[in-house]
């Protein structure tokens, strides 16, 4: 998939971001790429930390000789691989933020050989039909009360049922999952809960009585 720069800009120009990255900015993406492969690396190799132990042929060290020989190795696998997940020209799915970054797009598995000015508007107008809608006005109001509470790597969404909040490869799944059942706690909110088939999406399904909805924006 690609974009052309002259694309970039033009829908910049009518206040429309794209990114292939869910943060802020690319920064903040690389970093978090950057982590979890440190992270991999270190949990998976945690347990060769240099130290006696028992086999079935007697008493053996395993590789690492301190945690601090770990560490580094976790950080220098981290710094060559990161790239892996984080190339631009090597993507599929597309963050797209438009008014004033109130709402986003994210569009998966995209096959598009060229993205146009023309398609990116098109999921546009459709995305902000999404929100003027019951949920659409929903999910925006509980973006903003997550973003309030320092809530990171939250995607939230309307749907047909309610809200949704992507888990796939989302280190902070737990955490948002949670945080966003507290509030709809806290707010007395009606709700109850479901993964999708593919167990990509957390899906809150919400009451549509109007003074249940109306919980989210007192």
């Amino acid at each position: 998939m690609k974009i052309r720069k002259e694309t970039i800009d033009a829908l910049k120009s009518k206040c429309i971001d794209i990114r292939w990255y869910a943060e802020s900015t690319y920064e903040e993406f690389k970093q978090r790429i950057w982590q979890e492969e440190y992270d991999f690396a270190y949990n998976y190799n945690k347990r060769n930390v240099r130290g006696s132990k028992e086999t079935e042929k007697g008493w053996t060290n395993v590789l690492f000789e301190s945690v601090q020989e770990l560490e580094e190795h976790s950080r220098q696998f981290a710094d060559i691989h990161w790239q892996r997940h984080a190339d631009p020209y090597n993507f599929e799915t597309l963050y797209i933020i438009h008014d004033d970054g109130k709402t986003l797009v994210k569009k998966e598995s995209v096959k598009s050989k060229e993205i146009t000015e023309e398609y990116i508007l098109k999921l546009v107008e459709a995305n902000r039909k999404r929100y003027n809608g019951t949920y659409g006005k929903f999910a925006l109001a509980m973006q903003k009360l997550c973003k309030e509470k320092g809530l990171i790597g939250c995607n939230i969404y309307p749907t047909t049922y309610g809200i949704g909040v992507w888990v796939f490869w989302n280190r902070y799944a737990e955490e948002n999952i949670k945080r966003v059942e507290d509030i709809m706690r806290q707010l007395g909110i009606e709700y109850y809960n479901e993964f999708s088939d593919a167990r990509f999406v957390y899906r809150f399904k919400v009451s549509k009585k109007k003074e249940n909805i109306e919980r989210a924006y007192l």
